[in-house]
């Protein structure tokens, strides 16, 4: 049996229809489905109940509905193999990965965590706090009002009003201050923002996250930078980008409390710390 989850609110509801062209190519196949809308909780409580060791779980989504069923803890539950099949909008964690049907049960099986105000979750690709969480902010509230704004867009408008903030971070027991800081983002994978290559040197196999930081860059020279964070290569900017790999971070911003982790937002918090 394979285990259809999805979220039909995915890809401005596309996900929803794709959905169905992927149980017909399962049928043909001679595979017998079961659909589960993750908007109704209930039913995910219901796999876990009737779930058989055989069974396959295929998560039909993005980045958001694949975030939300780690933090469901259904994996951890459940030892059953898990693909997943790309039909979300952004697809960051599905661009590290060849086709459009793929296995990760291993990956989801080891994510890195954060902890920030009490709070423990799973990633799979990254978190930020800077003009990236604030983006992602100004992204979520354009989607509950219907307003439609490209990333780029929204990040460039918020560059204008944007203050840069001062950042005191420890990596695996080393202490880095850094000044006039527009953002930072440990990652797990290449790939934040719908494909802006952020961390290109970043592997989901190996042990180790890697921090980026964009700091002491006035407004008008970071406009030329931004452009090559979309092709990876504002590795180049080295005054101005500082990598980091490590495996435990502590990151503690002065004068910046919104917080990004998968796209989705957390705001008030004074301090993160990241491990893997």
């Amino acid at each position: 049996m394979y285990y259809l989850l999805y979220n039909p609110m995915s890809n401005a509801g596309k996900t929803a229809k794709s959905i169905l062209k992927l149980e017909k190519e399962l049928h043909k196949k001679g595979h017998s489905t079961f659909k589960i809308n993750l908007l109704e909780l209930k039913e995910i409580n219901k796999v876990k109940e009737s779930i058989k060791e055989e069974d396959i779980l295929v998560i039909a989504g993005g980045d958001g509905t694949l975030h939300r069923l780690v933090n469901h803890h259904l994996f951890n539950e459940l030892n059953n193999r898990v693909f997943m099949y790309r039909s979300g909008r952004g697809n960051d964690f599905c661009r590290g990965h060849k086709g459009k049907f793929f296995e990760i049960t291993k990956e989801i099986k080891s994510l890195p965590q954060i902890i920030y105000a009490d709070k423990k979750s799973y990633f799979i690709n990254g978190v930020g706090m800077g003009i990236d969480a604030l983006t992602c902010k100004v992204q979520m509230d354009n989607f509950y009002s219907g307003k439609k704004e490209s990333y780029f867009k929204i990040a460039f408008n918020a560059f204008k009003t944007f203050k840069p903030f001062d950042l005191n971070i420890i990596v695996d027991g080393k202490e880095y201050n850094f000044n006039k800081v527009w953002f930072f983002v440990i990652q797990n994978g290449k790939y934040f923002g719908g494909g802006m290559k952020i961390s290109p040197l970043s592997l989901r196999e190996d042990d180790e996250l890697e921090l980026c930081i964009v700091h002491s860059v006035g407004f008008r020279r970071l406009l030329c930078i931004f452009p090559l964070i979309f092709i990876g290569k504002h590795t180049i900017a080295h005054k101005y980008v500082t990598f980091i790999k490590g495996k435990h971070f502590i990151a503690t911003p002065q004068g910046w409390h919104i917080m990004q982790q998968d796209g989705e937002v957390e705001t008030d918090i004074k301090s993160i710390e990241v491990k893997r």
